[in-house]
């Protein structure tokens, strides 16, 4: 299957793998079949826990909770700046949706994603059952899980998020001039975390950002340029050394028998000179003082 072809993992899968991690498969039959005891009119989700009750042997009643920590909202006004210029994910938050590009949007600015993994969440039940997390939690995880597939935007409520508020402000506010305009006048960030499930580079640069990037192009450059990308080496390249120079003879040989200074410059006051073709003749002056009498003089 090609990258193209993957398709998003859903909040409530995402929520079922990392409430049954390293949980057997006859615990999870267990929670599956004390699921169906699950007071559904009492089950209540707000900012920061879930809670219901569940009914157990009997006649006994058992109460069930999640707990997590809402998100810090310190940083919020500066996600709000930045989510204006994603047009895709303010379409999906209007629809109700909570894409994956926007819990890496969250998890950029605010420091934590929005979506918890499994050690962030505590839990606890009025049960006496000596396995933790015992079935009836895990059958409220089942259960949230499955409301997340009809109502993402549960896991905005359950982080403290207000959806309404978050989508008024986007809107309210005239474009921050601070910012630097969008290149090509197009509505969105070309490359904001990729909404696919591995994020991969070639996923955040599609077919339709790639052109905002390098404009209207052929096809068959947009396919050489993601292709070109794909084959891009993660490891990184290993750095030589420099080769050491290599030591000739003729230079092993100058170093173990030193000149002096005098032997290598030749002595000008004898007057001799090599008698080679180009050499000039001697002037009158050194013919006088060698005792040559010359045709000058």
């Amino acid at each position: 299957m090609s990258i193209s072809e993957r398709k998003s993992v859903s909040l409530g899968e995402r929520w079922r793998r990392e409430a049954t991690r390293d949980i057997d498969d006859q615990r999870l039959a267990a929670a599956l079949e004390a699921l169906p005891s699950i007071r559904k009119p009492m089950v209540r989700i707000r900012a920061g826990g879930i809670a219901a009750e569940m009914e157990g042997a009997m006649g006994s009643i058992h109460e069930v909770s999640l707990q997590i920590r809402t998100l810090p909202m310190k940083d919020w006004p500066t996600l709000i700046r930045v989510l204006r210029r994603s047009k895709s994910i303010i379409e999906a938050l209007e629809q109700a949706r909570v894409p994956r590009s926007f819990d890496r949007l969250v998890a950029r600015v605010i420091g934590e994603p929005l979506f918890p993994d499994a050690r962030s969440i505590t839990y606890g039940c009025s049960c006496d059952l000596p396995e933790k997390p015992c079935r009836h939690v895990l059958a409220l995880h089942e259960l949230f899980a499955r409301r997340l597939d009809e109502k993402p935007w549960e896991l905005l409520m359950l982080r403290g998020v207000d959806l309404h508020s978050t989508l008024a402000k986007v809107k309210q506010t005239a474009p921050d001039t601070e910012l630097p305009p969008l290149a090509f006048g197009v509505p969105e960030e070309p490359v904001l975390y990729p909404d696919a499930e591995d994020a991969d580079l070639d996923q955040s640069l599609g077919l339709q950002a790639m052109r905002w990037l390098i404009g209207d192009v052929s096809q068959r450059a947009v396919d050489a340029t993601l292709q070109a990308l794909s084959d891009l080496s993660t490891e990184p390249t290993p750095v030589k050394p420099p080769a050491a120079a290599p030591v000739t003879a003729a230079k092993t040989a100058q170093s173990d028998s030193p000149t002096t200074q005098a032997e290598e410059v030749p002595s000008t006051e004898s007057g001799e000179t090599d008698s080679g073709d180009d050499d000039p003749p001697p002037s009158a002056t050194q013919a006088a003082l060698a005792d040559k009498p010359t045709q000058g003089l």
